[in-house]
């Protein structure tokens, strides 16, 4: 029973430092691309645990190769095995995309699970609340996460969302502005009537892209008075039934 053990021991130890050695060539950009190929199918294809594999091929989508090719060659493979688990690898990508910057490929790893409401959830968790202002890759990637969310149709998320309207970053103000308007719910209309009145530059898409909504929905204007001669801004003027209209 003693060498039995002993056997065993030997092999898992054996395993565990081939996927060490497997998971530093994934991390590394300048490996030798065989090397690195040949890592990534182990892990991928070979390894049969999801906590040994998934974190370690997550780590392939923190870097660009040169060759574009060849980067989407190796980031397409890491997707493949990451699928393989199912939904044994959602803990995994869930914690990953808390932590990283770069979430277009966890995205599509989350996308080949084939639940568009864990893509939802999981976008929603990672999101900065935070003063992140100093942190440009935490600002780039509220934004990003705010585009990707447009997508979808999570009127339960206008309260949570409208909290970006206010945020320090112009591309992560409308990016908000243009989710909660791709909402198909008039819930949103008080939480962006404030920008009708906001003339200044840092607004100006901003403000554009509500009084599209206004026109688009037949919104009527809350307090048409303070407005002067009716203009909202050049060209656009509140009707005599309240709502917006865009004049030449």
């Amino acid at each position: 029973m003693a060498l039995f053990d002993g056997i065993k021991e030997y092999f898992a130890s054996r395993k565990t430092k081939r996927i060490d050695r497997a998971g530093k060539l994934v991390r590394n950009a300048k490996a030798i691309r065989e090397d690195r190929w040949a890592a990534l199918e182990y892990l991928a294809r070979e390894v049969k645990e999801p906590d040994q594999a998934v974190p370690l091929l997550l780590h392939r989508f923190e870097y660009s190769l040169e060759h574009g090719i060849n980067d989407t060659r190796e980031k397409e493979l890491a997707q493949e095995g990451v699928a393989r688990f199912g939904e044994a690898a959602l803990p995994f990508l869930q914690d990953w995309l808390k932590k990283t910057t770069r979430i277009a490929w966890p995205i599509k790893c989350l996308k080949a699970l084939g639940k568009e409401s864990l893509v939802v959830e999981s976008l929603k968790a990672a999101l900065d609340y935070n003063d992140v202002a100093f942190d440009q890759g935490a600002v780039d990637k509220n934004y990003d996460i705010l585009c990707y969310l447009r997508e979808y149709q999570v009127p339960d998320s206008v309260d949570q969302i409208a909290h970006f309207l206010n945020d320090p970053d112009e591309r992560v103000r409308f990016a908000a502005a243009e989710f909660l308007i791709a909402q198909k719910t008039d819930a949103i209309k008080p939480k962006i009537t404030k920008f009708l009145k906001d003339d200044s530059s840092e607004n100006r898409r901003v403000r554009q892209a509500v009084i599209q909504a206004y026109v688009d929905r037949n919104w009527t204007v809350d307090n048409p008075q303070e407005f002067a001669d009716g203009y909202v801004a050049d060209g656009v003027r509140v009707n005599s039934r309240g709502m917006l209209e865009i004049r030449a």
